[in-house]
């Protein structure tokens, strides 16, 4: 599955995104490109999963680093 594939349900694009992290894993590639860091599958992949708890679970499962958000102001005291 692609960003640009027909199913659009979450299962299947959380899904689609964890099946992709993990060919990538410890540097391997998957169907879809010759080269982990440019492949555009795995961008995407890594974008979906970091929307999600899960998907960042996930990813430090395979050990693929998480950024750390930034702090916002919302719910700050005053």
């Amino acid at each position: 599955m692609s960003p640009i594939d027909d199913s659009h349900h979450p299962a299947n694009v959380f899904d689609s995104a964890r099946r992709t992290a993990q060919q990538h894993a410890n540097g391997r590639t998957c169907f879809n490109c010759t080269d982990s860091k440019t492949c555009t599958q795995y961008s995407w992949a890594l974008g979906e999963l970091r929307r999600h708890p899960g998907g960042r679970d996930v990813l430090k499962q395979l050990k693929i680093p998480v950024p750390v958000e930034a702090p916002t102001e919302e719910g700050q005291q005053r």
